[in-house]
């Protein structure tokens, strides 16, 4: 009680107010929603509303009533009377019994609560259908109460992913693709949500974002639900609301646009008007002329719009944008306008990377050129207010665009960088010879093949020259093939093309007299011939950067020997791949007519060759698609080709023309779907065959889900087994751009009964990770090496050689080094049979191809597809039907070389990059080593004791009798005996001596301990030299230094290919190299100036010698000076 007595007494206390406690349970309340009384009902879901988040498993059981309470009020039936803003109850009791109706907050909170029910049981359609009728109150999209974000997040998620389905239907026209299954029952009996309050839901939302500043998310949602209005609402309100200091985020929200319009929309059609919508407003940042945005900002949008608009294939407007920043030097300052003039230089190298050699041409034509008045001495139009170093950038240009510099680039990167190693060649050949493999005309020809592939662009080929007595084993179409690797070793040398392939080119009319008859040509031979016609295309083809003028002349060369060759197939096949390659892309007509020509000969060989070709020449035209751009005339040809296909009755012909019109059909998408299905129902496979590589190539690098559903019900449904294996690889072109779902959607294919599905599966991974290492794809293809059927362990080879390219020792806990090993073994292993040899010989050349500084790669580093890549990677793959269309892997590979250029196309010594990984990770791998053959030693002959005692016996004897003919023969007898004891004495003091030496060693050396040498530890970063090799893996974890002298005009991006660097002290000396083709790398260097004066003159060293010597005196003993020094 002295507790109470000491507490302050208050005079007037206020009741304090207890605390209520939680309820524990919701059946009362849940009672009371089956009274007639409105007011007790709506009393109920009041309460109710506060607690179901804590209670919800109960409420869940009157979820029927709630809803039949939310739609109107049927819990005694009846009809709905018309809504009241209050809480009364209306009666009908017309019919004898009670209808209870609820007014509209009524019906709105019992929805609010089943909705809230609906979400807890992660139903969240349901729980959106109910909170669409709650309203605003319950479901306030633009600011929710904090403890309703989680639940108002969830079902606008919802509202989002509905509204974008129902959206998209509409768009694409409801349209149901055939092979890839219908719409699921289960949607369709689903109850449909009202699409004017979804619509209102997302509209709300992208309100929301205008709120937040969170524009990103806004477009995300319009790109999916393909509303161009939204769309332009976006951008404009981006424009609106940006302010000086935050040009920065709209440059990057516009940046952000263009990445997802790529990826999140699937339709071509969209797209396009999505891009052009991005492209304007990009422009109205670069163009406009109140200088409110910071020149970093806008070289960032420029950049962002040249590549928007090479996206929607506008040579034009790309043209325009970077004769703009070049023409900037003569506006800006010194600085700012050199440094926007490189920026014009790295985007024509970016465009050049892309592969698409049409529209490279179509934006160099749109460049200006510097016309040269004549009789003005070289000086140029009066009228041109372009100084000279303006026109120097715009040759620079022209030169990047057309002038084949990227060609010579790579070409003079690979021939200073190779890193081919001649034994692996030498030990290939020698495996093959020990076991008489090399008369096998297969195994010869892919060792061959291998070469080519080790050495592809290297221009090395003096493995073939020390052994040309090998390469004579090559006969008919093996011929063929050797001589054609010679362009793939020399692929983009074009300079010397001609003078290397001279001594196998056909003979021709003389080029100086037009006149001239083309000499005829035999029917039968000439192997060798179109061989090298095949490899002066692949010379000039190979690289998208090839000189226009060189591969011009190559074509006009190659087509002349087209036209004059129909009687000998073999050079017709040569001349008309030849064709192909140097007109990739062009879309020439009279070049089509003349290969068509060649195809109605009707000669199998001849004709497959001349339907490749046309595909090449006609690869993304889209011609003879309802929607394509390309000619009437181009479009007729096309419909000849698919006749002709159905009225030849040569397989080689008919699959030359499936390739031809997938190749057409080159990223066309929905575009290309009337075709496809037309092919996909034909009822030949070859046909049906050239229609799953016609869907890969046109949804190449997309990832569309439609064509992956396609492709996968062909792979398991259709009767031939080449459909099925070109479906399954046709998912490593769809999906190259996201590589690692490859192994997951074909982890199960791997396990088939069928053989060609588990080869094509093996291929597929083996294109989609190439150059990767990844661990977990080559434990997936590992059982594949040691499977029943042959060809099987070959796509098992040839798929881990691809993931293995350019990886270091280091590499999946070195077990890079044991698949080399097997590779070796295999080779020489007489068990194995031709198909599987055949792949480890392959598989030796795919590892280390092009020096060990290639890969093979589908993407350029601005996340274009390259045309050629894909191309050459598909016709690659028909080497399964004829082994010569192996050499289009050297359309297929890249070079991974990252150099830096100053302004002069010079690339700086002193600049550098800084890897920050261990050198070992990315290193070349170790060359082999020959095997030094160990000199036997002479083994001293051990004389026996028996031995020795005899041959002092005979000596005695013979000694005895010397004595009885004379005296002197006793002395000689006393000889041998001393001879013998000083014999003894010497092999006693050796044996001794060694014994004290090996105790000097022991004792001494012991005592004596030798340094060991510490292995220290291997440094964690490392910095690389300009020029140098750089794999995408790699370029992932090297950064520029920003501190050096000179640094790249896009700091931004990985370093990784053409790099235009800025020099920050440009008064200073440099040390600078020079890009030069191996023709002028061999050169030797001039000699210094010095004058020449002949013996015998005055001024002839040997003569002043000569004068000096006669004056000097007999003491003088001074030497004469070096004549041969003066000289």
């Amino acid at each position: 009680m002295a507790t109470a007595l000491a507490m302050p007494i208050s005079i007037n206390p206020t009741p304090q107010k207890r605390p209520r406690l939680p309820i524990a349970t919701a059946s009362g309340l849940l009672a009371l929603l089956s009274e007639p009384d409105p007011t007790l009902v709506q009393h109920a879901l009041t309460k109710l509303l506060s607690v179901v988040d804590t209670l919800w498993h109960e409420v869940a059981e009157a979820l029927p009533d709630l809803e039949a309470i939310a739609e109107g009020g049927a819990l005694g039936g009846g009809e709905e009377e018309e809504d009241n803003d209050d809480t009364s109850m209306a009666v009908d009791n017309s019919g004898g019994a009670a209808v209870v109706v609820f007014d509209t907050l009524t019906r709105q909170k019992a929805a609010a609560l089943a909705s809230r029910v609906f979400f807890h049981l992660e139903e969240p359609r349901q729980a959106l259908r109910l909170a669409l009728e709650s309203g605003n109150e319950y479901f306030n999209v633009l600011s929710p109460k904090v403890e309703d974000e989680a639940y108002v997040e969830r079902l606008v998620n919802a509202a989002i992913g509905e509204y974008v389905k129902k959206r998209r239907g509409e768009f694409d026209g409801a349209a149901v693709v055939s092979g890839g299954g219908a719409v699921g029952k289960e949607e369709e009996e689903e109850e449909e949500l009202d699409m004017d309050k979804l619509q209102s839901v997302v509209h709300l939302m992208f309100e929301r974002c205008y709120q937040d500043g969170h524009y990103g998310h806004a477009l995300g949602v319009a790109f999916e639900s393909m509303e161009k209005d939204k769309v332009a609402e976006i951008l404009d309100r981006l424009l609106t609301s940006s302010t000086t200091g935050s040009e920065e985020k709209v440059v990057s929200t516009l940046k952000y646009a263009l990445q997802s319009a790529q990826t999140l929309i699937t339709s071509k059609n969209f797209r396009v008007e999505a891009l052009t919508l991005v492209a304007s407003t990009l422009e109205q940042l670069v163009l406009s002329k109140n200088g409110d945005y910071s020149l970093s900002n806008t070289k960032e949008a420029a950049c962002t719009l040249v590549l928007c608009r090479q996206i929607l294939g506008e040579a034009e407007a790309v043209g325009k944008m970077i004769t703009l920043l070049i023409d900037a030097t003569t506006k800006a300052t010194d600085e700012e306008g050199e440094d926007t003039a490189l920026l014009g230089l790295q985007l024509c190298f970016d465009i050049v990377d892309s592969g698409d050699e049409a529209f490279v041409t179509k934006v160099a034509q749109c460049l200006p050129k510097q016309v040269v008045v004549e009789g003005s001495s070289g000086e140029t139009d009066a009228n041109d207010t372009r100084s000279d170093i303006t026109w120097a950038y715009f040759s620079n240009a022209h030169r990047v665009l057309t002038g084949g510099f990227t060609s010579e680039l790579s070409l003079s990167f690979l021939y200073k960088n190779s890193n081919f190693d001649k034994l692996i060649m030498t030990n290939l050949k020698k495996a093959l010879e020990e076991r008489g493999m090399s008369r096998n005309s297969v195994l010869h020809n892919c060792a061959v093949t291998a070469h080519g592939y080790l050495t592809a662009g290297t221009t090395n080929d003096s493995f073939l020259r020390d052994n040309l007595d090998w390469m004579k084993k090559a006969s008919n179409w093996a011929k063929f093939s050797a001589t054609a690797s010679m362009g793939v070793i020399h692929a983009s040398h074009t300079t010397e093309a001609m003078t290397l392939l001279e001594p196998y080119l056909p003979p021709s009319a003389p080029a100086d007299d037009p006149n001239a008859e083309h000499p005829t040509v035999s029917a039968t031979g000439g192997y060798a011939e179109g061989g090298s016609l095949y490899a002066l295309g692949l010379i000039h083809g190979s690289h998208a950067g090839s000189s226009t003028e060189k591969r011009s002349e190559a074509s006009t060369f190659l087509r002349k020997h087209l036209r004059n060759s129909h009687a000998n197939e073999v050079i017709s096949h040569g001349a008309a791949l030849g064709v192909g390659l140097t007109s990739f892309g062009s879309a020439d007509l009279e070049v089509v007519g003349e290969l068509k020509e060649l195809l109605y000969t009707d000669s199998a060989v001849a004709g497959e060759a001349a339907s490749y070709a046309m595909g090449m020449v006609l690869v993304g035209s889209g011609a003879g698609n309802a929607s394509s751009s390309a000619g009437e005339e181009l479009a007729e040809l096309v419909a000849e080709l698919r006749n002709y296909s159905r009225e030849t009755h040569h397989e080689k012909i008919i699959r030359g023309i499936a390739m031809c019109l997938a190749l057409v059909n080159y990223g066309q998408e929905e575009n290309a779907d009337a075709t496809i299905e037309e092919m996909r129902g034909d009822r030949d496979p070859i046909i049906r065959y050239g229609a799953m590589y016609g869907l890969a190539l046109a949804y190449c690098g997309t990832g569309s889900n439609k064509a992956i559903r396609i492709l996968l019900h062909t792979a398991v449904s259709d009767v031939s087994d080449d459909v099925r294996m070109a479906a399954v690889i046709g998912l490593a072109f769809v999906l190259h751009k996201t590589p690692e779902r490859v192994p997951d959607l074909v982890r199960l294919l791997l396990e088939s009964f069928n053989p060609h599905v588990r080869y094509a599966s093996c291929m597929a991974v083996g294109i989609a990770m190439a150059g990767t290492g990844d661990s977990d794809s080559v434990a997936l293809l590992e059982p594949m090496l040691t499977d029943m059927t042959d060809y099987v362990r070959q796509g098992a080879l040839l798929g881990t050689a691809m993931i293995y390219m350019q990886q270091s020792d280091t590499c999946n806990n070195r077990k890079i080094k044991i698949f080399r090993e097997k590779l070796a073994n295999l080779v020489g292993d007489k068990h194995q049979t031709t198909l599987t040899k055949m792949g480890a010989i392959l598989s030796t050349g795919l590892l280390d191809a092009g020096g060990r500084n290639c890969v093979i790669s589908l993407g350029s580093r601005n996340g274009f597809t390259k045309m050629t890549s894909a191309a050459g990677l598909v016709l690659w793959l028909q080497h399964w039907h004829w082994y010569p269309l192996m050499h289009m892997f050297s359309l297929a590979v890249t070079p991974t070389c990252t150099i830096g250029l100053n302004k002069d196309f010079k690339y700086p010594k002193k600049f550098e990059v800084q890897c920050n990984s261990k050198p070992s990770v990315f290193a070349y791998p170790k060359k082999l080593e020959e095997k030094k053959e160990e000199k036997k030693k002479r083994v001293e002959t051990v004389a026996l004791s028996t031995t020795a005692k005899s041959k002092a016996r005979l000596a005695r004897k013979k000694a005895k009798e010397d004595a009885e003919s004379g005296g002197d023969s006793a002395e000689s007898a006393m000889d041998v005996d001393k001879k013998e004891e000083e014999g003894e004495s010497k092999k006693e003091e050796g044996k001794e001596e060694e014994k004290a030496e090996g105790m000097d060693i022991d004792g001494e050396g012991a005592k004596e301990d030798k340094p060991k040498k510490k292995r220290e530890p291997e440094p964690t970063s490392f910095r690389i030299s300009n020029p140098s090799r750089i794999t995408k893996a790699q370029a992932e974890v090297c950064a520029f230094d920003l501190d050096q002298r000179y640094r790249p005009i896009r700091h931004a991006e990985k370093p990784y290919g053409v790099i235009m660097l800025t020099d920050s002290t440009p008064g200073e000396e440099e040390d600078l190299g020079a890009v030069k083709t191996p023709a002028a790398e061999e050169e030797a260097d001039p000699p210094e100036p010095f004058e020449w004066t002949p013996p015998g003159h005055p001024d002839h060293p040997d003569t002043k010698v000569d004068e000096k010597e006669s004056g000097k005196g007999e003491g003088d003993e001074k030497p004469a000076a070096d004549s041969t020094a003066a000289n």
